[in-house]
């Protein structure tokens, strides 16, 4: 049989990866009623849809903004517009359901390739497998419909495949440049590839490699350049450059914060994160230095700010799984299949050797969940426990025709109702607003010294915020301001001398 009839028939013989995959699927988001709607608890998914419906109705990227009333005119990057355009185009084609639906196939997907990465590597399916869970339910906090998923994806598929280089040479590896083009235009992220194809190059310097220096420096080299084919150019490094360099950015929005240890996700990730040290203690004591090098680096991002915990994750699991997979072959070594270990080390090899390529039965299984789960367990808007769907439907009209203070959240949220209309005190892009507007926006929203001379300078005319905030209490004392709606989820005030339309 030739290997392109295996490769073939191979195809068709499910596995336990396939299980895994689907495995994964179920436990996320099927399992709970309520699964597939939590991946809509961020506002995001509302913005970088309707930059993608933008694109569609405008026929280009925009460099201006189009969505905000405090910078009209402004410069503004929207580098992740490739996302933005698969979203508008699912949700034009089946809805919400498309955009949930592949987000979490890249979760479970990215998943399973850091479990087959840790297999290929030595480590044992059994291992491999509780691994990739404990780090899945440490990077739950993080599974939201939104760019930064394609950014797990391609981490993951980058390191499989430099992790395969490494055992033997091939011209799979080059396959990184294109993923690194596309990654540019989906996701910000791309830069974390760079860094570790780099460490790896500095790897093989200090090892004096020098075959390998100049393999891996040639991949550092062509990847950032394959990363310049995006609508930006090198303009798209500066801007980020200059966003994460900026400190008022890094001291108030709350993703790029230190992880909070007050959840069972962050205790998951504190255990991985602990015994990671020690890994990479072994690798020290081995001059491993590449291996030291991921560890210290995406260890050190992921403690700066929990938006890198997930990267973090998917580089070291796959050593830790090695290193105690190795410890467990020492334990279990010479064990009789009538002592618990014994029978443990035969099961877990059993597993090891089930752990084969992905097959098309994970396609067939997938096919499944879509067609027979029940339409009202898709979800049809985002999720009504985040944002106020009411009271921001019912006053549609007056909301997209008026200047509305509100949350960078809820400012997505509007931008999802009342596209074109809309136009925004400050939504999700928080590189684009930045100090300019977010200094403001907090004044008026926590009620500071200013507040008053800034919501003017804005000529807010309605404002919508949730209950407990400081300025719903100021702009009643103050007598200008009539509460129009107040439940438990937001309260809405205008101006006394303005009116609000029902319906949309």
């Amino acid at each position: 049989m030739t290997t392109q009839s295996r490769t073939f028939s191979s195809l068709w013989k499910p596995s336990l990866t396939d299980f895994f995959f689907l495995t994964l699927l179920f436990w996320l988001f099927l399992a709970d009623p309520s699964g597939w709607e939590r991946l809509l608890f961020d506002g995001d998914t509302a913005l970088h849809t309707r930059v993608g419906d933008f694109i569609l109705d405008n026929g280009h990227v925009p460099k201006i903004d189009p969505f905000s009333f405090t910078l009209p005119g402004e410069r503004w990057f929207a580098f992740q517009w490739g996302t933005g355009l698969i979203f508008a185009l699912l949700n034009r084609w089946v809805g919400l359901k498309g955009i949930v639906l592949l987000c979490g196939v890249i979760i479970a997907l990215y998943q399973v390739i850091v479990a087959r990465d840790m297999v290929r590597r030595g480590a044992n399916g059994l291992i491999a497998i509780l691994l990739v869970m404990l780090g899945c339910n440490a990077a739950a906090i993080h599974y939201h419909a939104r760019p930064h998923l394609f950014t797990l994806l391609f981490l993951a598929c980058g390191n499989y495949l430099i992790a395969r280089d490494r055992e033997a040479q091939s011209w799979h590896l080059w396959l990184v440049l294109p993923m690194m083009a596309l990654w540019a235009n989906l996701h910000s992220g791309f830069p974390v590839m760079l860094a570790l194809i780099g460490i790896l190059a500095g790897g093989a310097f200090l090892h004096q490699d020098w075959p390998n220096v100049k393999r891996y420096g040639a991949l550092v080299v062509l990847s950032a350049g394959a990363t310049l084919l995006n609508p930006n150019g090198f303009a798209l490094y500066q801007h980020i450059s200059k966003f994460l360099n900026n400190k008022w950015a890094m001291d108030n929005i709350n993703e790029y914060q230190s992880p909070v240890f007050r959840s069972e996700a962050m205790y998951s990730y504190m255990a991985i994160l602990f015994v990671a040290m020690m890994v990479c203690a072994k690798h020290f004591a081995k001059k491993e230095w590449t291996e030291c090098g991921w560890i210290l680096f995406l260890g050190m991002g992921s403690l700066v700010s929990a938006r890198h915990v997930p990267l973090f994750l998917i580089t070291v699991l796959p050593l830790i799984g090695v290193a105690l997979t190795e410890l467990w072959e020492e334990l279990t070594r010479g064990q009789s299949r009538k002592v618990t270990l014994g029978v443990l080390r035969e099961m877990s090899d059993k597993v090891t050797g089930k752990f084969q390529p992905i097959s098309v039965w994970a396609a067939v299984g997938l096919a499944a969940v879509v067609l027979f789960t029940s339409a009202d367990r898709w979800p049809k808007d985002l999720s009504d426990k985040y944002f106020p769907r009411d009271v921001v439907r019912r006053y549609a009209v007056s909301l997209a025709t008026n200047r509305v203070f509100t949350t960078d959240q809820w400012g997505d949220y509007l931008l999802w109702v009342n596209y074109p209309k809309q136009r925004n005190f400050m939504d999700g892009r928080s590189d684009f607003f930045q100090e300019k507007v977010g200094a403001d926006y907090l004044t008026i929203s926590e009620g500071k010294p200013g507040w008053q001379e800034a919501l003017t300078r804005y000529a807010v005319d309605i404002v919508l915020v949730p209950p407990g905030t400081p300025l719903i209490e100021l702009l009643e004392r103050e007598g200008h301001w009539s509460v129009q709606h107040r439940d438990k989820t937001s309260v809405l005030l205008t101006r006394l001398e303005n009116g609000l339309k029902s319906g949309i």
